[in-house]
């Protein structure tokens, strides 16, 4: 009788510790343009370079911000800046590192590098992508 209480008991607490890493992070419609020559976003002019950019309103980007990267002069990437472990908690929210060299939320200290993808820490998903195109100066970001 005992070991049969211990089995769905085991069960409940497994799906009850995994339910904050099964969370996703919401999906939002928005399409948002930067002009890279801009002094705000000088970042972008170098590869490797990354532009953080706070949430800002209905038409903003993302969750909690973006993060751009650009890749080389004609490849940009854009990320959620919404850690995807826990991603309601108040305090996910991922930027660039003090090194400069990979993201890094500080609530969960999870990280990531410039491609989005997980390199250390209880996140198990890569951060959210949106696309980017470029055209002349204008980079466009959409989800």
């Amino acid at each position: 009788m005992r070991g049969s209480l211990l089995l769905p008991l085991a069960l409940l607490l497994a799906a009850c510790g995994s339910a904050t890493t099964t969370q996703t992070i919401p999906s939002i419609s928005f399409s948002t343009q930067l002009n890279i020559t801009n002094q705000q976003y000088q970042a972008l002019r170098f590869d490797n370079g990354v532009v953080a950019l706070p949430a800002s309103g209905l038409n903003g980007g993302g969750v909690k911000g973006l993060l751009v990267v650009r890749q080389n002069a004609s490849t940009y990437l854009a990320f959620d800046r919404n850690c995807p472990y826990q991603p309601y908690d108040a305090c996910s929210t991922v930027s660039l590192d003090r090194s400069r060299l990979f993201f890094r939320d500080s609530c969960c200290n999870s990280q990531f590098d410039f491609r989005g993808n997980v390199t250390g820490g209880p996140a198990q998903r890569p951060l959210r992508q949106y696309s980017t195109s470029l055209s002349g100066n204008l980079l466009t970001i959409t989800n």
